[in-house]
């Protein structure tokens, strides 16, 4: 049985996790983050749920209730930022040309989404996500891969990066622009 401490990590990861994703599915037009974002906001509807029933079966008492409510208001929050995220993916509904306006949102920010493919004569081709410390060494994280039709969202540390991949990367611009000649094969990793 999950306690309460375990439940709000989850939401929290889950809530960076949907973020990303609505504002890549949008800036990528994918129609398959967009989903994805609809089952990360029914999960976390779930786990706000699951929050909710915990925290009143463990008050006894208006003490006890009264230090619990902070934690009812997180997860009210995240239940607020998942919807917010599903909201922006309702973008995709849009023609492509009615949102001209979406690349100037993300200039300005301080962590931009990019896109890298991987090339066979990459260092990083069948080295894990953790072998390689990709988000400390690079200061980009990898929040999706997509490998042929299929994707990995929020990949672990165990997953492998093939050639061909399409990495999904959040981060610097440094970052970015350092995985992607790594990426190429143009640089190696080590």
């Amino acid at each position: 049985m999950e306690s309460v401490k375990d439940l709000l990590v989850e939401i929290k990861e889950r809530s960076e996790l949907i973020v990303d994703l609505a504002y890549s599915a949008v800036i990528l037009d994918s129609e398959d983050m967009a989903i994805e974002v609809q089952k990360l906001e029914k999960e976390i509807d779930d786990l706000v749920y699951k929050i909710r029933i915990k925290t009143m079966l463990a008050a006894t008492n208006l003490e006890e209730a009264e230090q619990l409510a902070g934690i009812l208001q997180v997860a009210d929050a995240a239940k607020n930022l998942a919807n917010a995220a599903a909201d922006i993916v309702y973008l995709l509904d849009m023609d492509i040309t009615s949102r001209p306006f979406l690349p100037s949102l993300f200039i300005k920010a301080d962590e931009k989404i990019h896109v890298v493919r991987v090339y066979e004569n990459s260092t990083i081709v069948n080295r894990t996500i953790g072998e390689l410390n990709i988000e400390a060494e690079s200061g980009v994280r990898i929040i999706a891969i997509k490998r042929g039709r299929a994707w990995i969202y929020d990949p672990e540390d165990d997953v492998r990066i093939k050639s061909g991949d399409i990495l999904i990367v959040r981060g610097t611009e440094d970052g970015y622009e350092f995985l992607d000649r790594v990426a190429r094969g143009e640089e190696s990793w080590d």
